[in-house]
């Protein structure tokens, strides 16, 4: 590559980054600002870690504006991808450092929470105990109200996408968005123009949260509680104010209605919802995702109950709400709990991980593979077993609710679902060959599970007390999971051609 062509592809990746990382502060500035203004007056430790997320927002801003003035051009697919990995697995190095420093937790520990956090996981290692690396790690019930704030909003940022709010709020002229924005996953719109399909996605995005703490609020929670819930509940995300999470609710059953309710909408499409503010009513029941997502939870529902009635230890253990609640949770991919799982059967632990690595729309908060990538590679097998019984001369109606499947379609879905199911796998495997002496079999391949599929429920493996090694386990399955995986094998092999044609 010239020497001019490598220092244009830098400028250009060093603009991209600061306008990223403008984005990345908010986060930062908002609970720093919000903070100040509620719970500074409560004590020195609120003032300080308040101060200290502002002042950390603040220079991202600066170096963000910095960097955006580099005389950058277009971006090609490949630096658009390498630069969103890179984000990814940026953002959340810088955000745990921060963690650490004001929690006085080891830094894999703060690191595993960032990441949940970004990734919209909800695995929270914050359970009041000591690391397996020295030191103690507080509970949620025990940290700042400021950090409290913080954490939600990493989730309801990290929800809609760092890149969907760079490209709505940020992306200028001569920026080549479309590139960023499908490297994020992102390859539907609401708009015909890019810019305007982002705008519309955060204002659909922001309107739902504001509605979904509304809900929450109604249903008994405390004001701030329902903020928080509700921007975690639409992100599809889980993390929560109390160590409990919604069980420190217990048996006020409107406040699991009120809190699955805005986290199953946040499962939907984008397009879906953007319908249901329209008043298009009619679309969304003939959405093909929405009759599917709906059912699947009717069904996470029904099956919990089923295997509480068969199932002695969930009797013994559980109510029937708190078994339906933490089944429904898990599918919908938001990690809301009512109850540990600790003491649930595997048939119960199982059911809650093959469910949420289906997951919810291809086009919303939601982990998982995706309901629509399973239709359509279940379509193709249905066409493909169809064809050898019919006449050369058979032309199938490869459809799905109306909408004709192409061939990147189909290829792109089945990629992404043999991506999934080798990283499980190898992430499974792993996991307990290193550590089945210390833990069950099947918790650990839920936990895997949960952090790759970003569902956020545990067994308990995910803990302060976990080897480092299965925390990185659990950190690399959510980064891996919240981009689908293949943006980071195309930008490993970008990675690989640059290097090359340097040489």
């Amino acid at each position: 590559m010239p020497v001019r062509r490598r220092r244009q592809t830098l400028f250009t990746a060093l603009q991209y980054l600061g306008l990223i990382l403008m984005v990345t502060s908010l986060p930062f500035t908002a609970s720093g600002l919000v903070s100040l203004l509620l719970w500074s007056g409560r004590s020195m430790a609120e003032f300080r870690v308040a101060s200290e997320l502002l002042a950390s927002g603040v220079v991202l801003v600066l170096v963000g504006l910095l960097l955006s003035r580099a005389p950058g051009g277009l971006l090609g697919k490949g630096d658009a991808v390498f630069i969103t990995v890179a984000t990814w697995l940026s953002v959340p190095l810088f955000s745990a450092a921060l963690m650490s420093e004001i929690l006085d937790i080891p830094y894999v520990d703060a690191l595993l929470e960032t990441v949940a956090g970004w990734t919209t996981t909800g695995l929270s290692i914050l359970t009041g105990s000591e690391s397996s690396s020295g030191g103690y790690v507080p509970s949620v019930d025990e940290i700042p109200e400021s950090v409290k704030l913080w954490r939600s909003m990493l989730q309801w940022v990290g929800g809609v996408g760092i890149v969907v709010f760079t490209v709505a709020f940020l992306a200028r002229p001569g920026i080549s968005a479309a590139a960023l924005y499908i490297a994020e996953g992102r390859f539907e719109r609401l708009e015909a123009s890019l810019k305007a399909s982002a705008i519309r996605m955060t204002l659909v995005y922001t309107v739902y949260t504001l509605l979904g703490a509304l809900i929450i609020y109604l249903s008994g929670m405390s004001l701030s509680d329902a903020i928080q819930h509700s921007m975690t509940a639409i992100s599809t995300a889980g993390f929560s104010t109390h160590a409990d999470s919604v069980g420190f609710y217990k048996g006020d059953y409107a406040v699991y209605a009120s809190t699955l309710l805005v986290s199953f909408l946040g499962a939907l499409s984008f397009v879906d919802l953007d319908n249901i503010m329209r008043l298009r009513l009619g679309r969304v029941l003939r959405s093909v995702e929405f009759r599917v997502i709906a059912g699947l939870t009717a069904l996470s529902a029904a099956a919990a109950a089923a295997v509480w009635y068969i199932d002695p230890v969930m009797r013994s253990s559980y109510t029937l709400a708190d078994t339906i609640y933490n089944s429904v949770s898990g599918y919908i991919t938001v990690g809301f709990s009512t109850a540990s799982l600790e003491g649930a059967s595997d048939s119960y632990k199982l059911l809650i991980a093959a469910l949420g690595l289906i997951g919810g729309s291809a086009f919303s908060t939601a982990g998982g593979i995706k309901v629509l990538r399973l239709a359509i590679a279940l379509k193709t097998l249905d066409v493909e077993t169809t064809r050898i019984l019919k006449p050369s001369s058979y032309v199938p109606k490869n459809l799905i609710g109306g909408r004709r499947l192409t061939e990147d379609m189909v290829k792109r879905s089945l990629a992404v679902i043999i991506a999934f199911a080798t990283v499980e796998i190898l992430l499974g495997l792993t996991a307990v060959a290193l550590y089945s002496d210390r833990y069950p079999t099947v918790d650990i391949i839920f936990d895997v599970t949960s952090a790759l599929a970003n569902i956020g429920l545990s067994t308990g493996v995910t803990s302060p007390e976990a080897p480092t090694g299965l925390k990185v386990i659990l950190i690399a399955g959510m980064l891996l999971g919240r981009l689908e995986i293949l943006p980071y094998i195309v930008a490993a092999k970008y990675l690989v051609e640059s290097i090359r044609a340097r040489t």
